[in-house]
């Protein structure tokens, strides 16, 4: 992590102005300087190719392009940012399935609307402090989803607690992306 909050570069992507100006105010709070805000996913997408970021906080419901797409076109190999970039998505809404599939895309962490500041500095140290091992497949570069070793306990399989391999069934089809 770089140790000083105002040198990180955050981009901020939020259609709703005063959602992101309440973001910002947040950020500046707690000492981050660089950041630069994108109204929709189309400039995010221009911002992103534009210049390199630390970090991506991003709504999820964003108009024609969502912020879930937008997380794809980046975790995807060869993708418009780097594969790297730690994103957190901050979004009114916290259904199950929309968190989990928001995981399986890539982000890194996620926060329900209306964000406590305590929450947001929370994610941004668990990204930057405890960083997740990074998978990188064919269609995929992003945080490793698996288990971490500290996780595994005695009772998870033999294979686990060695960390082997596990063969693929044909029978678990991964997410779609």
């Amino acid at each position: 992590m770089k140790s000083d909050p105002g040198k990180i570069r955050i981009l901020l992507v939020e259609d709703h102005v005063p959602t992101a100006a309440m973001l910002t105010a947040m950020l500046s709070g707690l000492g981050y300087e660089k950041i630069k805000h994108a109204t929709s996913t189309e400039r995010a997408i221009d911002k992103l190719r534009q210049r390199p970021f630390d970090l991506l906080l991003c709504d999820y419901r964003l108009g024609i392009i969502n912020g879930l797409t937008l997380v794809r076109m980046i975790r995807k190999p060869g993708g418009i940012a780097s594969p790297n970039l730690p994103i957190i998505m901050v979004t009114a809404h916290a259904e199950p399935e929309l968190v989990a599939e928001a995981r399986a895309a890539g982000v890194n962490a996620v926060l329900v609307k209306p964000v406590q500041p305590e929450k947001l500095m929370q994610s941004i140290n668990e990204v930057f402090v405890r960083p997740p091992t990074f998978a990188k497949a064919a269609n995929y570069a992003g945080p490793d989803r698996r288990r971490r070793q500290e996780d595994i306990h005695p009772g998870r399989r033999q294979e686990d607690r060695e960390g082997k391999p596990i063969p693929r069934s044909k029978w678990i089809v991964p997410p779609k992306t």
